[in-house]
């Protein structure tokens, strides 16, 4: 199904492509040139002439639309994929190799090469290449090569290099525009040549060549195996100074076209910049709540975020202009963090597998149509040749003086820069299609001088070829002399020891095979010449420390720690945020170089613990509800982490000596392997307590959310295995496609149900099983109590959180349904209350205020039901009032009895079961009664008894059995079977 869907993507991008070439005016004669954010069109516009005056492609042929520039796309992608497979192990690198075949295209078409051989429509195709309108490249390749690069980078080193990335893509832009300019200023006066250009045109092409297109130089880094914060750095200053560039360019342009608006240039700016900002992450932000309700789609996932990714520039530039390519980095970046979480487990190898697809197909047209450009528009005289290398030179010493202007700050910013990174990053500023589109913008505007136009043109396209053709074929060597690919003692070791293992295990192989009925007359001195040779794939061998080795042994457990986690998620044992929290941490780890022992978490513990504030806002009117979602939310995610935390690490431990077998330090003993070995144990150990711990802890203060997470996690655990059953069963043949389609769809239903299901669930089971138990109000209808649950509402409180106040109004009562709270008279304590018990009741039954501080002793969960709900369920019950003065006469009893000589040495389970045999007797006022009990509890109202004419109110003890109710009254009796 992947490779169909892949097929139609492609298809499609093929026909947008072709689609969208067609209908762009194709002849310089007939472009217009635009300001991309204010899209004004320019009238009269002249065409540059570089060459005679040729026809244009664009005219209908005999036969209809005119299939030129269909025919170079298809074309040009299979150059692209012969250029991959043969000239792989060539001295250039790919997109350097495809510029070179594109010069070589336009120079045959410019001969006229074509024509001469009777190859029209291939020459039409390649004379389309090389007048293409710069905006569509703009808007047709730049979404997906930016997208492409912002998504694939990897965050946590990104946010680490984005304060350098910054300094270079705009102070360090802006810095190497006017040293650009002043060299070409240096130019004019010493009379070389460019002597039509002002301040302002060299100002424009300062923005223009100033702008990085590091491609070649980036695939160069991560073949050698550089850092990766190398890489990252030079592909994020790419990105940013995109923006930066096409920003400054457009500023610049409108002041010298007069097509601008008199606004302030710097508030411009971050107007353009801020903006394109905004819309692009308004733009994931859209995306990310429509992906995360989409599970294992691949087609509407893939859909939404390749339409997202043209939408966002789209919008920036035409609806809003601002700056498409910002909105394309901020769109591509939120998709690679917290975007790439929400995207299903399913789908992410096969979306990064497309874009990386995308990517391929729009550098190889790119790169290709870069050449045909050049070759058929630029053409040199020996001045512009000498002023083309004056430049070349002056390019370069203003990106040495941007870099060593800002090398102070930058050494000291996240990762830091060291000189040699430095040195890189100068080398490797290569100029690409970006710039090249924006010079052919100025090319084709009338309002600039022609001379000044063809000049601009030239030296840009010179500067495209001469920076790939120097710069990218000598970064390589520049890396390796500069020893930065060099590998590590350790890390070489280990990588010898692998090959090593590969070949005895290769050599076991052979003999076994020897015995097989099918290979056993195979000529075996053939076949072990296909075993893996050391001397050609084996690193110099160099001498390490143990101290080295734990380091990098460290590392590779955290690498592996990371894995478990996505791969934990992948099958749905892991949430989202879960697998962000826990990955973010392990980056933060690896930044330490394996140099901190992998227990030295003190955050650890903290990172999962749900923060006081969020308890205390879940009281709040109207947002309450919001925040004890959240609260409920945050327990389960911290349960997710310590669960698959504790995992980790037992794997890791199940692994560790695997990573060390056979391996001897320098000339030890295996004594300090053992002694490495156990001292990384005892880490992994330490780790796996601590997150046993706070599981335990957890599960003891919130069961009920424990409950819920574990039954998530088993039902998880039980669609996963019918997955893997239905595949079994399909390699068996015992099921159709379409019978698997239909299971699978179920299954994965069910999945995102259980993803998206909140904690609340089980919480109103659970609510609804305490309070049917609950004294006096387990004799409610069932129906009526189970309206009372769905009415009531969820409170959890952590420890020492205060439920309620002495003397505050009474607005409800509270059940508990776990946990145990305390209550205080005067700071003093009054006594516990614990789970399947309620509080309250007996102020809410009697109209009293609060009669104590309650105080949460461990965290508790509570169902409070409010006054509105108890006043509602009193004018359906009729008797309502027997039901809860039950409830209300045991609460109280409990507080008044407890020190009776009859109760003293119960426990207080014992003592609660005889309360309950209680008997509650309503009395009318005005009225003698003679009790047959041994004592009585007044609950309610106000009692006189005949041997003292005091009233008594409640609550109150009586050991009278003569008493007149003066008014209406509730009493709790004790009987002689009773106690």
């Amino acid at each position: 199904m992947f490779a169909l869907i892949r097929t139609l993507l492609l298809g499609s991008y093929l026909v947008l492509l072709a689609n969208v070439s067609s209908a762009v005016g194709i002849d310089s004669g007939e472009k217009i040139s635009k300001n991309i954010y204010q899209q004004q069109e320019v009238a009269n516009v002249t065409p540059l002439h570089i060459e005679h005056e040729e026809e244009t492609i664009s005219e209908k042929s005999e036969h209809g639309a005119n299939l030129a520039p269909l025919l170079f796309v298809v074309l040009s992608l299979f150059v692209g994929a012969a250029t991959r497979q043969l000239l792989r192990k060539g001295p250039l690198p790919y997109t350097i190799s495809l510029l070179v075949i594109g010069l070589i295209l336009g120079v045959l078409n410019r001969s006229d090469f074509f024509t001469n051989f009777g190859l029209n429509i291939i020459g039409e195709s390649v004379h389309w290449a090389g007048h293409i309108d710069p905006h569509l490249i703009l808007y047709l390749f730049l979404p997906t090569l930016i997208f492409e690069a912002a998504f694939a980078l990897h965050i946590h080193t990104f946010k680490k290099s984005f304060a350098n990335a910054t300094i270079l893509a705009i102070p360090g832009l802006l810095v190497a525009m006017f040293i650009t300019a002043a060299v070409i200023l240096g130019i004019n006066k010493m009379g070389i040549g460019l002597s039509g250009w002002s301040f302002l045109v060299a100002l424009l092409f300062g923005s223009i060549v100033s702008a990085t297109d590091p491609v070649a130089v980036v695939a160069i880094l991560k073949e050698v195996g550089a850092s990766k914060k190398l890489s990252t750095i030079t592909e994020s200053e790419s990105m940013l100074n995109d923006g930066t560039a096409i920003v400054v360019f457009m500023t610049i342009f409108a002041m010298i076209t007069g097509s601008g608006q008199s606004e302030n240039a710097l508030l411009e700016f971050l107007r353009v910049a801020l903006g394109g900002a905004l819309v692009g992450g308004a733009i994931a932000w859209i995306v990310v709540k429509w992906i995360k309700r989409v599970f294992n789609d691949a087609l509407i996932e893939i859909t939404v975020i390749i339409s997202a990714s043209y939408l966002s520039f789209y919008l920036a530039e035409s609806v809003f202009h601002v700056s498409g390519v910002i909105s394309v980095v901020t769109f591509g970046i939120a998709m690679a963090g917290p975007g790439k979480t929400r995207i299903s487990p399913g789908v992410t190898h096969f979306l990064h597998e497309f874009w990386e697809l995308a990517a391929f197909i729009a550098n190889t047209l790119i790169f290709i149509i870069v050449g045909v450009i050049i070759a058929q528009q630029v053409h040199y005289t020996l001045t512009d040749l000498v002023v083309l290398l004056i430049v070349y030179v002056g390019v370069h010493i203003a990106r040495l003086g941007t870099i060593y202007l800002f090398y102070p700050i930058m050494k000291r910013l996240g990762y830091g820069l060291s000189l040699k990174d430095s040195v890189v990053l100068w080398w490797g500023g290569l100029r690409g299609a970006v710039a090249l589109a924006l010079a052919i913008i100025v090319a084709i505007e009338d309002k600039i001088p022609l001379e000044v136009r063809s000049q601009l043109l030239s030296l840009t396209a010179g500067l495209v070829v001469l920076t790939s053709l120097i710069n990218a074929t000598t970064v390589r060597w520049l890396i390796n002399f500069l020893g930065l690919s060099k590998v590590g003692a350790f890390k070489s070791g280990m990588y010898n020891q692998a090959v090593q293992q590969i070949r005895l295990s290769s050599e076991k192989e052979i003999e076994k095979l020897k015995d097989n009925r099918y290979m056993s007359g195979a000529n075996w001195d053939r076949v072990e010449e296909v075993i893996i040779k050391p001397d050609k794939v084996e690193v110099e061998k160099r001498a390490f420390s143990i101290d080295d080795a734990v380091f990098e042994t460290r590392k590779r457990l955290l690498q592996k720690e990371k894995e478990s986690y996505w791969r934990q998620f992948s099958v749905g044992m892991l949430s989202s945020d879960g697998v962000q929290i826990l990955s973010d941490q392990i980056e933060t780890l690896l930044d330490k170089g394996g140099k901190v022992p992998l227990s030295e978490r003190d955050d650890i513990e903290l990172l999962w613990q749900t923060p006081k504030i969020t308890s205390k806002l879940q009281g709040l009117p109207l947002i309450g509800r919001f925040w004890k979602k959240r609260f409920a939310a945050r327990l389960a995610m911290s349960y997710d982490c310590a669960r698959a935390f504790v995992a980790a690490q037992e794997e890791n431990i199940k692994s560790l000596s695997s990573l060390m077998i056979g391996f001897s330090l320098e000339s030890s003993d295996d004594s300090k392997e053992t002694d490495m070995l156990s001292k990384l144990e005892d880490e992994l150990n330490e780790n796996r307590i601590t997150g046993l711990t706070f599981l335990r802890n957890l599960k003891e203060k919130y069961s009920d959310i424990g409950k819920t997470i574990e039954t998530q996690l088993a039902s998880r655990s039980i669609l996963n295995h019918q997955m893997d059953m239905v595949e079994r069963l399909q390699k068996q043949g015992r099921l159709e496609p379409d019978d698997i389609e239909r299971i699978e769809a179920s299954i994965q239903d069910s999945m995102k149900h259980i993803l998206d299901s909140s904690m609340s669930g089980d919480f109103k089971s659970d609510a609804f099983s305490t309070l049917e138990s609950s004294p006096g109000i387990s004799g409610i209808d069932k129906d009526k109590l189970l309206e009372v649950v769905q009415k009531s509402q969820e409170k959890v409180f952590p420890t020492n959180a205060v439920i309620y106040r002495e003397g505050s109004v009474s607005d409800g009562i509270y059940v508990i349904v776990n946990g145990s709270v305390r209550f205080e008279k005067d700071g003093k304590n009054m006594g516990i209350r614990e789970a399947s018990e309620s509080f309250g009741v007996w102020d809410w039954f009697t109209g009293n205020s609060r009669r104590f501080t309650v105080i949460a002793e461990t965290p508790i969960t509570a169902v409070k039901i409010s006054d509105s709900v108890l006043t509602g369920l009193a004018e359906k019950l009729p008797d309502f009032e027997k039901l809860f003065g039950l409830a209300a006469g045991i609460e109280i009893a409990f507080e008044l009895l407890r020190s009776r000589e009859e109760f003293v040495g119960l426990s207080v389970k014992k003592f609660r079961s005889e309360l309950r045999k209680g008997e509650l007797m309503l009395l009318s006022g005005n009225e003698k009664y003679r009790l047959n009990c041994v004592f009585s509890v007044l609950v309610k109202g106000k009692v006189s008894t005949d041997n003292n004419d005091a009233i008594i109110n409640a609550p109150a003890v009586l050991n009278d059995f003569n008493i007149r109710c003066e008014n209406q009254a509730v009493l709790l009796c004790f009987s002689y079977s009773t106690v």
